[in-house]
């Protein structure tokens, strides 16, 4: 069995891959046409001119698959393929059918059917009935020709339409990396100023801060490479992120994070969440001078997860609802998942308001 493999099974099976399809569908064919002819063949007539009249059916659709169609689809010449066609089409009707002529008298057969499996038969006007033989031909030729130009218009539209989603699946694919990388160092700039602003005070919280800080670079150089993760790390991440920004905050300031009903089981894409909890410090804390707070949840209920995060601000301090990150998360749901999220904010006052929504 594995001789087998190595020298026979292997080797068609890396020729058949090679093989254009369209060159597959017409052998596929024509085995099929010269098996069954040669099957009904009583033994009467001499298999060369079986396998010869049978093949001569097909000269057509070969040279339309091969030569003409390529060409007009080049250079766009529909009047040249078409008188193009026109000649070869004659010209083998002409010659197949003179030698169907021929074998008729030399083996002295009326009956199609003894040299094809595709003995259809067109009754010759009165004026061409001298030519009857070819008219015997026509309706085989046509039908041969016609079934492969629908295979051939087939298959290219098969694999246009796959290319096309290569190319598209190649441009959402680009598109994500970009918006991953814009949301990396957007959060991670806004880490960094909380700890210039530790090193100020000389705290000796610092070096609890960097080791968090470093965390969250390993989750975004290599988590945040990945299709999905699981919640509890974006939870954890979050959690870090929180941590690092209460250090700098002021007293009066209150930020709360729960979560519920989350399992290791429920993934989702990296850094969709902790951009949105970065938003409401940006724009809710940082804005802020008196009391200031957050509120945010994560609950998954009915396979559909749920994120709400609530903050307070200033209404003058606030030019645009959401930016850089918020703008990149809409972006990638689109993205991710198309059809499968909501994601709504409210501003109310001076209190804003983000629920997302996530079908799984």
């Amino acid at each position: 069995m594995t001789i087998f493999h190595h020298l026979f099974l292997k080797p068609v099976v890396v020729l058949m891959r090679k093989m254009k399809p369209r060159f597959l569908l017409n052998s596929f064919f024509t085995g099929w046409v010269l098996y069954t002819a040669i099957d009904n063949n009583d033994g009467k007539l001499p298999l060369v001119h079986i396998v010869m009249y049978n093949v001569l059916l097909f000269v057509p659709s070969w040279i339309n698959n091969f030569l003409f169609f390529p060409l007009v689809r080049k250079n766009r010449n529909i009047l040249q393929f078409l008188l193009s066609m026109a000649g070869v089409f004659i010209a083998i009707i002409f010659i197949q059918g003179n030698y169907l002529n021929w074998l008729k008298q030399t083996f002295h057969t009326n009956e199609l059917n003894d040299f094809t499996p595709l003995a259809i038969t067109y009754t010759s006007p009165e004026f061409l009935k001298n030519y009857q033989y070819c008219f015997d031909v026509f309706p085989g030729v046509l039908m041969i020709t016609v079934l492969m130009a629908i295979g051939y218009v087939m298959q290219e539209l098969i694999l246009k339409i796959k290319k096309q989603k290569q190319i598209e699946s190649q441009q959402i694919l680009a598109e994500l990396q970009l918006l991953k990388s814009q949301i990396s160092p957007h959060f991670l700039f806004n880490v960094l100023n909380s700890l210039y602003a530790l090193s100020l005070k000389t705290s000796h919280e610092t070096p609890d801060v960097i080791l968090k800080l470093s965390d969250i670079l390993r989750y975004s150089l290599y988590e945040a490479q990945e299709k999905e993760v699981p919640v509890r790390d974006e939870i954890h991440i979050i959690n870090t992120y929180i941590a690092i920004e209460s250090l700098r905050i002021s007293e009066r300031a209150d930020v709360s994070f729960v979560s519920e009903g989350i399992n290791d089981t429920i993934r989702i894409a990296p850094m969709l969440l902790l951009p949105l909890i970065e938003n409401a410090f940006k724009h809710g804390i940082d804005s802020t001078v008196g009391h200031s707070y957050i509120k945010a949840s994560l609950h998954y209920k009915e396979n559909a997860l749920i994120f709400t995060c609530e903050n307070n601000f200033k209404e003058t301090a606030v030019k645009k609802i959401g930016g850089i990150g918020i703008d990149n998360i809409r972006k990638r749901l689109q993205l991710l998942y198309p059809a499968m999220h909501k994601i709504d904010l409210e501003k109310k006052d001076d209190v804003f308001t983000i629920t997302l929504k996530i079908n799984l």
